[in-house]
């Protein structure tokens, strides 16, 4: 048996809230414990409990919860050798894929995020096998009453299944993933259409690392049916480094594009913008103001290390609507800003800073702050003052 957990601090502060003049405060903490028992080479139960707290009166998505099972489950591995190993796990686990384009932990707000899901893994060598059906769990501020519906046909959480291929790319040079999700919700909205939504997707991402560069290529299809209008849409990654001089402080170039589709007519019974299902919403920044959806952006970078454990991350992102008829989109898959006719497709720009240290294995350090300045399409669909974001966190782990 093993034992863990985990105390995280953080103050978070936002001057002009969702481009308004209202400025926002708040202290926010989570506190977890983990438990693993392993019986044999075969068999293990894993539990861990969450509390998350938050000092703002006001509701705040994923950020309160008294306590609750935020992981449970039974894992089995009728196969475990060197050579093959298959791992079954069922009960309420955490996922994450690549780069959190469709499936990503939460780890933005204060809840992460959490599945109940049937899982069976296969691994032999480098190259793994994925394959898994469950719902999202529901963060309820109370205790011990999130809830995935899962037992319920209709029930309102909505549900995810797939799966997800690794192995070896061009003679080791890098990694390929090769991966189908299924997703279904009883409500989704994009521009002009609302109702049922059963989506398919299917992507491919390359990544490696050789010598002095790395890179990462994604490009995702999707396709389905909302509400009787057939669903069309893609997404578009591609984020490239550079390590300038190898030594000291190891000074890093990057440039980062991201193009995920948007609808392009309104009541044409076809919906062109890209849904991000289950998105990490800290994907762009902590201060979570877009997602990937209906968004075009450029990402430039610098980041460097003063020291060991040190690391500095500067960028400086361009957001473009993709499609001039569609809205503005928030994490997770929300519509935050209708077309409203507007042709203009300059959302803003985001400057972004992030600085980690880690004390040693047990401690660490991370600020993160942006400050994003309103372009043509806020300024011309409502309130648009620039917006600060900055929240310095602090993690114990044990």
């Amino acid at each position: 048996m093993t034992l863990g957990g985990e105390y995280r601090a953080r103050l978070e502060h936002l001057t002009n809230k969702n481009y308004t003049t209202e400025d926002l405060t708040y202290y926010s903490q989570r506190i977890s414990f983990h438990s693993s028992l392993r019986l044999g080479a075969k068999i293990r139960f894993f539990g861990e409990l969450y509390s998350g707290f938050v000092t703002e009166n006001e509701p705040l998505f994923f950020e309160s919860d008294e306590i609750d099972v935020h992981q449970g489950f039974f894992e089995w591995k009728p196969i475990n050798s060197p050579k093959l190993n298959a791992t079954l796990r069922l009960g309420r686990q955490e996922i994450g894929y690549g780069s959190s384009r469709l499936i990503g932990i939460r780890e933005g707000p204060n809840m992460r995020r959490s599945f109940d899901m049937a899982r069976l893994v296969l691994r032999k060598k480098n190259t793994s096998f994925d394959v898994m059906y469950g719902k999202e769990v529901n963060i309820s501020p109370n205790s011990f009453d999130n809830r995935s519906n899962i037992l319920k046909k209709d029930g309102p959480n909505p549900s995810l299944w797939g799966v997800y291929h690794r192995r070896p790319f061009l003679k080791d040079f890098g990694k390929l993933d090769v991966y189908y999700f299924g997703f279904h919700s009883n409500f989704s909205r994009f521009n002009d259409v609302s109702g049922k939504e059963l989506s398919h997707s299917i992507g491919v991402r390359s990544y490696s690392i050789k010598g002095r560069f790395s890179y990462i290529t994604e490009i995702i299809l999707q396709w389905g049916d909302l509400n009787n209008n057939s669903i069309f849409a893609h997404n578009f990654e591609t984020d490239w480094k550079y390590v300038l001089i190898d030594k000291g402080w190891k000074p890093t170039i990057g440039i980062r594009i991201d193009w995920s589709s948007g609808d392009r007519t309104a009541e044409d019974g076809k919906i062109g913008t890209f849904n991000p299902i289950f998105v990490n919403p800290a994907i762009y920044s902590l201060a979570a103001v877009n997602t990937p959806a209906n968004i075009t952006s450029l990402h430039p970078s610098f980041e460097f290390y003063p020291t060991d454990g040190l690391r500095v991350f500067i960028d400086y992102a361009f957001f473009y609507r993709t499609q001039s008829n569609d809205g503005l989109y928030a994490p997770p898959r929300f519509l935050s800003r209708e077309a409203s006719g507007i042709d203009t497709k300059h959302i803003g720009d985001v400057f972004g800073l992030q600085i980690s240290y880690e004390f040693n294995r047990n401690i660490s350090f991370d600020l993160r702050s942006s400050y994003f300045i309103a372009g043509q399409f806020i300024k011309a669909t409502g309130e648009s003052e620039n917006t600060f974001f900055i929240a310095p966190t602090m993690s114990l782990k044990f």
